[in-house]
């Protein structure tokens, strides 16, 4: 069953539930003061980056006035426990040097990939991507239609639908996007390209955001050739220097040669054969 509740806001999930426990760790006003050493990350959980002069400013404004917002918390099998929400002010409480962190702690029958999700959303922003797999995370956890996990979220369906296309966004594109070079409509209109579908003047137009979505929408595709030729002296290149090759080239006779490499070691034997 969709649990609507969860679109409204942490309180309105967590308020009636009675959250006591058998555990030890020292009470403080309903709360647990649980051991900042027992207390781990969720591998899972929709944040990936975390910004540091953002956590810095955070431990500060704790060392000052004290761990105001508890997080959440989920036991674990070992005796210790796992964090659902409140990643950021556990890293802070750590440079903070807390040792107990006032904590409260959900039951096993609340998903908290979910909550992860919306504590995330209402506190600071995640990262499109950050947000587009968590919503397929949670699809496939639990089946859910883009109409239900709309209602979890707090967002309209178009919302959540657009955002799961745009994991289908090529790597480059998607880093701009995250990093607020280009807007949720460029990225639309670039989905199903790459960078090699445009020339180096479109590229650099895209990367700097000086690109409208309708020119970009109306920009064309540069058509490279590959002829039986080309494809044969690919080989050959490949052959003589012992690395895979790609080369490409416009109908305006520009063009270029890729060399691929897997590591350090053969960059650096790619390069000394091409100095001699």
């Amino acid at each position: 069953m969709v649990n609507k509740k969860l679109g409204k806001g942490l309180s309105s999930l967590l308020g009636n539930r009675n959250t006591s426990t058998q555990q030890n760790d020292t009470e403080n006003n309903g709360l647990l003061l649980v051991p900042i050493e027992k207390i781990f990350r969720d591998e899972s959980q929709p944040r990936k980056e975390f910004d540091k002069d953002k956590i810095d400013e955070l431990a500060q404004s704790i060392k000052k006035n004290g761990l105001i917002q508890p997080i959440i918390l989920v036991k674990r099998n070992d005796d210790n426990f796992m964090i659902v929400a409140g990643e950021r002010r556990w890293r802070a409480a750590q440079i903070a040097n807390l040792k107990t962190l006032p904590s409260l702690l959900i039951p096993d029958d609340l998903d908290k990939d979910e909550i992860s999700l919306i504590e995330n959303i209402q506190r600071e922003n995640l990262k499109i991507s950050e947000e587009a797999n968590a919503y397929q995370r949670l699809i496939n956890k639990n089946n859910y239609t883009h109409e239900n996990l709309a209602n979890i979220v707090g967002k309209s369906r178009s919302h959540v639908t657009n955002l799961l296309r745009l994991l289908t966004l090529d790597k480059y594109f998607l880093s701009l996007l995250n990093n607020g070079k280009i807007s949720m409509g460029h990225a639309r209109a670039l989905i199903g390209k790459t960078p090699g579908d445009f020339d180096e003047k479109t590229l650099s137009q895209i990367a700097k955001g000086k690109l409208s979505v309708r020119d970009l929408e109306k920009s064309k595709k540069i058509k490279l050739s590959k002829e039986p030729n080309l494809l044969h002296e690919e080989k050959n290149l490949s052959d003589t220097i012992g690395f895979k090759t790609k080369i490409t080239y416009s109908s305006k006779g520009r063009g270029n040669i890729k060399i691929f490499y897997e590591n350090l070691e053969q960059y650096n034997f790619l390069i000394n054969k091409l100095k001699n």
